[in-house]
Formats: C-alpha cells, structure tokens, sequence
C-alpha cells in the first residue's frame, strides 16, 4: 500500500505542478490583453507643455471630439500652427472600440498616439505623429 501511496502523491504533486504552470501562462496571457486598456491620457507620454503642427503647408490636422477615428470632427488646425496646450497624450484607441473596430482600422490605431490639445478655446483630440514640441510664446 506504501508504493500505491507514493505513486498517488506523486500524481498530485504532478496535477498541482501542471495547475500553477497553467494559471501563470493565462496570467501572462492576461496581462498582454488588457495592457491596451491602462493606456490613459498622461502628460508624462509627453513632457512637453506645449505643441506644434509638423504637416507640409496646405495640410491640415484634424481636431476630434474623442481619441478615435471615429469620433466627431470639431476643428482642424493648419500646418505649422503653434501654441498648441498639451493636456496629455496617450498611445491607440479604447480595447474594446478597437476590437470592434475594421482591421484597417486597427492597423492605424495600433500605431497612432492621440494627444489631448487645447487651441484658441477649442479642447479635442488629434494625432500625435502630427505633433511635435513647441515653446511657450
């Protein structure tokens, strides 16, 4: 009885082994999916207190309500503008929204970093590969 003994503690130390290898790989797995969602509007993305359009004359950036493609124009402002108040920056789209969204769009957000702005009294979001550091006037 001995032997059948160890033999079954053996198998339990074996299941319990394989439990913990399986809950650290879906931890891990875990916390690849939800990194997307603690991206949040922070200054420190960005340290710089102030922006300015970086576009070829004649183009202009899109100013929206959310960070998305998919949010409500409110403005646009020319290339080149200045002064530019960063209220913070942050990289891609909400998960969920991104994970509904096409796969066309979630190339392009993957790679995008939205950055809160503030111009002349309108405050929306735009693209920040549009953006680069500005001094204060």
């Amino acid at each position: 009885m001995s032997h059948i003994q160890d033999v079954f503690t053996a198998m339990k130390a074996i299941s319990t082994v394989k439990t913990v290898l399986r809950i650290g790989v879906m931890a891990a797995g875990l916390s690849v999916a939800i990194a997307p969602l603690a991206s949040t509007a922070s200054a420190d993305v960005d340290n710089h207190e102030y922006f300015k359009v970086k576009m070829k004359p004649g183009a202009t950036l899109n100013v929206r309500k959310d960070p998305s493609l998919k949010a409500k124009k409110i403005g646009a402002l020319p290339a080149e503008t200045d002064g530019i108040v960063n209220l913070g920056c942050h990289v891609g789209m909400p998960y969920l929204e991104w994970r509904n969204s096409t796969t066309a769009i979630r190339k392009v957000e993957t790679r995008r970093k939205w950055c809160n702005i503030q111009y002349k009294g309108m405050v929306g979001w735009t693209a920040g590969q549009y953006l680069e550091a500005d001094r204060p006037e």
